[in-house]
């Protein structure tokens, strides 16, 4: 099994503003992140079904563990259902990107910035969770449409999660530089995750 990449467009200035203040402190107490969804339901939705969270919201989740809260408020700065992910040929680009030495962190386009607050490590779905900060999207959109060539001419990599040939993993760069395009005309980072 092969994990499926999703993308979502981000608000990363309410995040920073609004929403990680609240995971700082629910890290210390998860009363927190409770009272805050409780009083902002129009504005979340469920992680899992894209639906507006209502009163009767806690009983869709289970253990209320601080990972399942993180989940719920980061839908405050996306819409679930608005997903534009590499699904299974991230990997791919993912080496490519790599190949090519042209981002001090090779796997930042794809994978995003790990996100931790007071030492813990932000990834509900325990298989990676990274953001793209608003602006620092353009440069990231500049540097993959000035090394597309390079990336159609890379060598096949070795040892990836799904077979891709050239044409598939170059459809999926495209698809990736849509992805930071979008981001790009909505003034607003990104959500990465699996």
């Amino acid at each position: 099994m092969s994990m499926e990449h999703k993308a979502f467009v981000f608000d990363t200035k309410k995040f920073h503003a609004e929403i990680e203040p609240v995971m700082k402190d629910s890290v210390r107490n998860t009363e927190v992140a409770h009272r805050y969804i409780c009083d902002h339901l129009e504005e979340l939705q469920s992680p899992y079904t894209g639906d507006v969270l209502d009163e009767g919201w806690e009983e869709e989740f289970g253990a209320l563990t601080l990972q399942v809260y993180f989940d719920i408020l980061l839908t405050a700065c996306y819409d679930v259902d608005d997903d534009m992910g590499l699904v299974e040929m991230w990997d791919a680009v993912n080496e490519v990107i790599k190949s090519l030495d042209i981002f001090e962190e090779g796997e930042l386009p794809v994978t995003g910035w790990e996100v931790e607050i007071d030492d813990v490590v932000v990834d509900p779905g325990m298989e990676g969770l990274g953001i793209i900060d608003c602006d620092e999207v353009a440069d990231i959109l500049n540097t993959l449409k000035d090394n597309r060539s390079a990336a159609a001419r890379a060598e096949q990599p070795e040892g990836l999660l799904c077979d891709a040939d050239p044409d598939e993993w170059m459809e999926a760069y495209d698809d990736l530089c849509h992805i930071y395009e979008e981001a790009l005309r909505q003034k607003k980072g990104l959500l990465l995750t699996f």
